[in-house]
């Protein structure tokens, strides 16, 4: 199976329909191979990059060899370099055919890095704190927004994803379209959203769509567990992007959640995200 993006790799929503149909979470997930080919890619996005850590290392635990083809494009190379992505797939046994390039300084303050429990969500917290604080830019009002919102969405997925691969969070400056922002992304390869919320029967009701049991599950106290006190964490992060120029995106399942610029919200079903990936975009 031979995955071929859009040139201007986004998200999930760049790859072909087709594929929604094979969910590397599933044992009937059979492929003896999965290659991504990004040789023809002129721009990859954050949440593509956690997309294909996802897909890649679930298709690995299901038995599959896994090969990322890398852009021919150096600087689109360099990039993904330089955030982690080569690496983390090596480490894990996938195969990378990339150009030889050289690694350059850069605005990633966390580099995609694996964590499975919450204690290494609020080690990696820490860690997004000082590299913050040490960076020393964009406007320090932000730095709380972007460690806040990652520890709600870590603690999250090392509590509820029951992830077999973990998750994996990333962080760092972009100036990539003339403006600097602070992006923030974590992202699971767990039971996604719907699944974890309906683990309560209170919410039986949101069992038919995703897209329904996600947009229930921001809602403020709205939680898959029985405590009155937990559902905090999507909501929170859902309230914080409520200021014009941010940016939202949650994709769970076949079902995302996306906020704009101008905070248009939109909520509808979509390409397979296999498990959960939330990313932030703010402005420094």
């Amino acid at each position: 199976m031979e995955i071929v993006p859009r040139p201007d790799f986004r998200d999930a929503r760049s790859v072909p329909a087709k594929f929604s149909r094979y969910d590397p979470r599933s044992d009937k997930f059979n492929e003896r191979e999965v290659v991504v080919n990004l040789k023809d890619c002129n721009r990859v996005h954050p949440p593509a990059v956690l997309w294909r850590v996802v897909y890649l290392l679930l298709a690995k635990r299901r038995g599959s060899e896994c090969l990322l083809i890398a852009p021919n494009d150096t600087s689109v190379s360099t990039y993904l370099m330089d955030i982690g992505l080569f690496r983390t797939l090596q480490e894990e046994g996938a195969s990378v055919e990339r150009p030889s390039i050289i690694m350059t300084t850069s605005d990633v303050l966390l580099p995609l890095t694996r964590f499975s429990s919450t204690t290494e969500a609020e080690d990696l917290t820490n860690q997004i704190h000082y590299s913050l604080i040490e960076s020393r830019q964009g406007s320090p009002n932000i730095y709380h927004v972007i460690y806040e919102t990652f520890s709600e969405l870590a603690n999250n997925a090392a509590e509820h994803s029951t992830s077999e691969i973990g998750a994996y969070g990333l962080v760092l400056f972009d100036t990539s379209e003339g403006s600097s922002r602070l992006i923030c992304g974590v992202a699971d390869g767990g039971i996604g959203i719907q699944t974890s919320l309906l683990r309560n029967p209170l919410h039986e009701e949101y069992g038919h769509y995703e897209w329904a049991a996600m947009e229930r599950a921001t809602e403020e106290l709205v939680s898959g567990t029985l405590d009155s006190y937990r559902g905090i964490g999507l909501f929170e992060t859902v309230e914080k992007i409520r200021i014009p120029g941010r940016e939202l995106i949650i994709h769970s399942g076949t079902g995302i959640i996306s906020k704009g610029e101008k905070l248009t919200t939109r909520i509808t079903s979509t390409r397979l995200y296999p498990g959960t990936m939330v990313y932030i975009s703010i402005p420094t």
